[in-house]
């Protein structure tokens, strides 16, 4: 259903759609949107709050009982559209991009607002129809459906219980940077948990020990591995691998993707490929890495995400 032009971008269809998430979020959560409510999400001022809501109900998006404003069925399918528009170029950004990952959310608030319902669809479809984006989170489908799952924040899950992220929230984008610096991605898994009297929380993760500050673990989210979630107990990062040492490559790390992810696998890092460390650069990185007979050369940061069983035996002269 299109409620604007095919090429009509304005300002009040921005206003308008950024509306309707709130009004979806506030719905999904149980409770209804309030004037005082939008105004706060959208950074506007009461009276242009007001003015939104009014223009909601007016196209018959929404509907107010006393204070609380709640989407009308054709109001929660538009609000799904743009949803879906939003965590499908997402996860575009993330799987055929170099994008930084902290740019993702901004990216894709401006093409949500631009791309109509049948390039989406042809993007779903392009990408296979993904289930989740690249921060875990359920794509409507394009039947308005919305994929439900029970995930418990990092910050309440028991200590010693291994975990695996599903959920990563994007904002606020100071604490996602802090969750992605410490290479965390859905789908990674963290070991041993350990709340702190703080209340962060220490965790082996690949192969490390990490200590995720206390407002960082609210961002996150997570459920039990599955039984084919077993790492090996020798699991490391190819980073941590001295010059002259081997091992044999476990997989790339939930936290590779896009072009970075695609130039790896071309390069030939899939699991079970042995790789040496021949020599570091005098500045100690980058490093060259022996790869079934080619030389190629890695910097820290792409080594991190390559995760290996070490140590094996050396292979024989």
């Amino acid at each position: 259903m299109k409620f604007f032009g095919k090429t009509t971008i304005s300002t009040t269809r921005v206003r308008l759609e950024d509306a309707l998430k709130h009004l979806l979020d506030c719905d999904e959560s149980g409770r209804g949107a309030t004037v005082d409510s939008l105004a706060g999400a959208l950074s506007q001022p009461r009276g242009e709050a007001a003015e939104i809501l009014g223009q909601l109900r007016g196209r018959g998006l929404a509907t107010a009982t006393g204070d609380a404003h709640h989407l009308t069925e054709d109001g929660r399918l538009y609000a799904l559209q743009v949803v879906r528009t939003h965590r499908l170029y997402e996860t575009w950004l993330a799987r055929e991009t170099s994008t930084p990952a902290v740019d993702w959310h901004r990216e894709a608030h401006k093409a949500e607002h631009h791309l109509e319902a049948e390039a989406v669809d042809a993007l779903a479809d392009r990408l296979n129809n993904p289930r989740f984006d690249p921060h875990g989170d359920p794509i409507p489908t394009r039947e308005g459906q919305m994929p439900r799952r029970a995930l418990v924040s990092l910050a309440s899950w028991p200590d010693g219980s291994p975990a695996r992220i599903e959920h990563i929230e994007d904002e606020p984008e100071s604490l996602f940077l802090q969750a992605e610096a410490l290479g965390f991605a859905p789908a990674t898994r963290l070991d041993e948990p350990r709340h702190l009297d703080d209340g962060s929380i220490e965790c082996r993760v690949e192969g490390r020990i990490v200590t995720i500050p206390a407002a960082v673990a609210t961002l996150i989210h997570v459920a039990g591995p599955g039984p084919e979630d077993q790492p090996p107990a020798c699991l490391a990062r190819l980073s941590d691998l001295p010059v002259g040492g081997e091992a044999l490559v476990y997989a790339l790390a939930p936290s590779c993707t896009g072009s970075e992810r695609r130039r790896l696998l071309d390069l030939g890092v899939v699991p079970g490929t042995r790789i040496r460390c021949e020599f570091a650069s005098p500045f100690g990185t980058p490093r060259s890495y022996d790869i079934r007979g080619a030389l190629i050369a890695l910097r820290d940061h792409q080594a991190e995400r390559i995760l290996i069983h070490q140590p094996v035996a050396p292979t024989s002269a």
